[in-house]
């Protein structure tokens, strides 16, 4: 019900229990109101309100304003009974008055009719004989609201309820059986009732009808009130209040969640003005060769707002944590690539760093001068042609978020993710707690998954409820194995860019082309047009940017994190360094750590900025996926056995020897879960050190032939160590992905 300012003058219409009243006089305090009947009354402001109109296809013709106790009994009439019974009014009024609104000042063209006007002495019979055969009438050449004649004693029914019921006498008493139902009803009981069922709202369990009316009236008995309700009406009542307040918990939750959401998008205009990441539980079981057998995985997701773009998707295991997301933002800030030749398609492979991508219609759609994808370096530019349809090179972008959309999970509100988004300079806007509506476009995509996740192996539902009977037995995937979470990431991402990507959105929608509806890809490059270039991140080392920061000191033995100890060759110019050469209070110096693979450590040269890989010295003994919390575990057990403190060389042998004991063989039961989820996060880990290994490799590699071809050419390059952006754009066509060239 819309609570509108009442605006009026003298000469306005309200709507009165009588039918309609003419405004006479307006002041601070109220109105004067003169009724059909001649008679004049005060009305104050308060005991006015608007109401909805009778046609809610044209809202801009509202009915007129209403006194309030009246307006509350009109407006819980159905739209076809206040029609009907505007249309009767109509017609009274005009035969009683002249006039169809009641009012000389509200005449409209040719009233008075002589055939109604009271003033010439025609009797009410009489009139009332004239309007039914005008309805007749009108009725017959299909002009009329009704397409029945109507007769005399009709039309005087209609005045005599008008006389005793005002306007609504007039309402079609078989249109006022569910408000007469209500009306048998106890105000206190109704008022209970709607108390007890707002309790449903989604955190408890949805109850019966019959669970709610006990609860009545206990409710009622506690208050010491005896209000006694009719058995049908009320029923009917709960059942009324139950379908507005949802029947299941889900829909209780989703429409709590509406009061309190917004009734606009957030108006993201550039793609990475707004990314939105989250969590998800995947509802395809995948195997795990630690446990022999399927186990449960996450699957974390990046999408721009703006295009509906999936950025970045990792299968992660459960439970994510906040070096987790820290990778999906690196994944969101570099572009990838995927190749599709014949059967054979790849995935998602490090694009290189370029500048500018613009996304364009496969061949087969678009015109000849805009087909492929072109990608604008500063130094060459180069267009990737792409086949029609699916085969050829799909790129997915990269961009640097102005802002990241997250719920309050645990990985995205701890100090490691905010550290990280506030080194880059991207704010972190946080839904309300308990309102995921507030990420409702990722939370709607994570619906949209499902029709990719039900194509596997192993689907085990959104729920209980939808689970087969044979989902994760032994021996029900025999005819159809399950996938890995590697084969799951890699089918997802394909997924993503071969179908998700490509299937129109009917949420991206263009100005002067509403009717349409976009694919993600086509709104990309609609955006990109006006948007030009977008700039991210132009270094082949990014992924260290993301990696936490440790401060050790390099002393002869090596430096020491967490009882390891790490050395290399490289570190022989940084054991005795003067105090404050790194900080001013000590002589440590910062190293790059990976929580996912804590075998090895990376620290930047001071002069050439170069990346220096510095592995564990006792890495080589051990075979085991040594992720953070893994070797938290492990160093747990090796310090219940005794209370002293170790020495540091006793300390990595205890935990080598323990390491040892539980991957050789079967793995005990209890620790399978874990070293499960340290071998997919260290695999993980070593696929994307290894592909900024080789783009590094590569950088370096055109960097050392930039430099000689100016020595040959007799100029001196002007490069300097930090410019890598431009060594690396140089590049960009040879992927980690075993150097495979984009450029053809």
């Amino acid at each position: 019900m819309r609570e509108n300012r009442i605006e009026l003058r003298a000469g306005s219409m309200v709507l009165t229990e009588d039918g309609t009243a003419v405004v006479v006089h307006v002041d601070r305090a109220g109105i004067e109101l003169r009724d059909v009947r001649g008679s004049v009354t005060w009305v104050e402001w308060p005991d006015l309100r608007t109401i909805q109109p009778i046609d809610s296809t044209n809202p801009a013709e509202p009915d007129p304003p209403a006194l309030r106790g009246f307006a509350e009994v009109w407006t819980r009439l159905s739209g076809p009974a206040r029609t009907e019974a505007m249309w009767k009014l109509a017609i009274v009024q005009e035969l009683m008055t002249g006039y169809r609104n009641g009012h000389q000042i509200l005449a409209v063209e040719g009233e008075p009719s002589d055939l109604f006007d009271p003033t010439l002495g025609s009797s009410v019979a009489e009139r009332a004989t004239r309007m039914a055969e005008r309805l007749t009438h009108e009725a017959r050449t299909s002009r009329g609201t009704h397409s029945r004649p109507v007769s005399v004693s009709s039309v005087s029914s209609w005045v005599r309820r008008w006389e005793t019921g005002g306007l609504l006498g007039l309402v079609d008493g078989r249109r006022l059986k569910t408000v007469e139902a209500f009306s048998t009803i106890p105000w206190e009981w109704r008022r209970v009732a709607n108390d007890v069922i707002a309790e449903l709202d989604g955190d408890v369990s949805t109850v019966s009808q019959r669970e709610i009316n006990r609860r009545i009236k206990a409710q009622l008995a506690a208050d010491g009130r005896e209000i006694r309700a009719p058995e049908r009406a009320a029923g009917q009542y709960i059942s009324h209040l139950v379908r507005h307040q949802g029947r299941t918990t889900r829909a209780q939750r989703s429409n709590k969640l509406r009061g309190v959401g917004g009734t606009q998008s957030y108006p993201a205009m550039v793609p990475g003005q707004m990314v939105a990441i989250d969590v998800t539980r995947s509802d395809v079981l995948v195997w795990c060769p630690t446990r022999g057998g399927p186990c449960s995985v996450e699957i974390i997701s990046a999408m721009d707002t703006a295009t509906r773009m999936i950025l970045a998707l990792r299968v992660v295991p459960m439970s994510a944590d906040s070096h987790d997301a820290a990778m999906l933002l690196y994944d969101v800030m570099r572009p990838f690539s995927q190749v599709v030749e014949g059967t054979t398609v790849s995935d998602w492979a490090w694009a290189g760093v370029p500048e500018q991508v613009e996304f364009y219609a496969d061949e087969s759609e678009a015109e000849d001068d805009c087909s492929g994808i072109e990608v604008t370096c500063p130094r060459s530019c180069r267009r990737l042609p792409t086949a029609a349809g699916l085969h050829g090179t799909h790129v997915v972008p990269a961009v640097q978020p102005s802002s990241i959309r997250a719920d309050h999970g645990s990985i995205f509100v701890s100090q490691v993710f905010r550290e990280l988004l506030a080194r880059f300079g991207i704010d972190l806007a946080l839904s309300r707690t308990r309102r995921p509506i507030d990420n409702g476009i990722l939370e709607r995509y994570h619906e949209t998954l499902q029709r990719g996740l039900q194509q596997l192996p192993g689907y085990k539902g959104r729920n209980v409820a939808q689970r087969g009977r044979v989902v994760g037995t032994p021996g029900a995937d025999d005819d159809e194995p399950l996938l890995t979470a590697g084969e799951l990431e890699r089918w997802l991402r394909s997924w993503i860019v071969l179908d998700y990507h490509r299937t129109p959105h009917s949420g991206l929608r263009v100005p002067g082309a509403e009717g349409i509806d976009l694919r993600p890809v086509e709104m990309f490059d609609a955006l990109l047009r006006i948007t030009g270039r977008l700039h991210v991140p132009q270094r082949p080392d990014l992924i260290y940017d993301f990696l936490p920061i440790r401060w050790g000191t390099v002393r002869s033995s090596g430096v020491e994190f967490e009882d390891l100890v790490y050395d290399c060759r490289e570190l022989d110019g940084y054991r005795n360094v003067v105090l404050g050469t790194f900080r001013e209070q000590d002589a440590a110096m910062p190293f790059h750590y990976d929580p996912h693979d804590v075998s090895r450590v990376w620290f930047r040269t001071s002069d050439t900025g170069r990346i220096v890989e510095v592995p564990w010295r006792r890495g080589h003994l051990v075979d085991a996926p040594l992720t953070e919390s893994l070797v938290r575990e492990v160093r747990g057990v090796v310090a219940r056995r005794g209370s002293a403190r170790l020495r540091r060389t006793v300390a990595e042998d205890e935990i080598i020897a323990e390491l040892g004991t539980l991957l050789d063989g079967v793995v005990p039961r209890e620790w399978r879960k874990r070293i499960g989820a340290a071998r997919l996060r260290r695999d993980s880990s070593a696929r994307d050190h290894t592909e900024a290994a080789v783009a590094m490799t590569v950088a370096e590699g055109v960097r050392q032939t930039a430099l000689r071809r100016g020595h040959e050419d007799g100029r001196h390059s002007t490069r300097t160590s930090d410019d890598t952006y431009s060594v690396w754009a140089d590049s960009w066509a040879l992927t980690p992905d075993s150097g495979h060239a984009l450029g053809g």
